[in-house]
């Protein structure tokens, strides 16, 4: 599980790539929510984590399971909303939930890969 600065580097990463993958898409005001899905998915699941780093009010063995649980719940039920949002209801914005479902399995990469050392790396 890698510190912030990793996945702050993939979420503006994914951003930049969507922004000009999808260029002509990106042409109307969408940016913001892209960024926000972008910056969002590459953070929330670490939200425990977090916690810890800021305030150190619970030990990491202690937040370790929540942060854990917070992946193994969240990660479907995102991948779920996203396809269907994708396939089913809001094509229109379609490259936004495309990119925040690379957002969510880079997250999820990322961790599985990079040996947590600290808050920031």
């Amino acid at each position: 599980m890698p510190g912030l600065i990793p996945h702050l580097i993939a979420g503006t990463a994914l951003y930049f790539i969507g922004i000009f993958y999808y260029s002509a898409y990106f042409k109307e005001n969408n940016k913001l929510l892209l960024a926000l899905v972008c910056f969002a998915l590459s953070l929330i699941p670490d939200l425990f984590l977090g916690l810890y780093y800021t305030t150190h009010l619970l030990t990491f063995e202690t937040l370790l399971p929540y942060h854990v649980f917070t992946h193994l719940i969240l990660t479907p039920i995102v991948i779920i909303v996203f396809a269907i949002l994708l396939l089913r209801f809001d094509t229109k914005r379609k490259p936004i939930w495309i990119i925040g479902i690379a957002a969510l399995i880079i997250h999820i990469v990322m961790d599985l890969l990079i040996q947590e050392t600290n808050l920031f790396i």
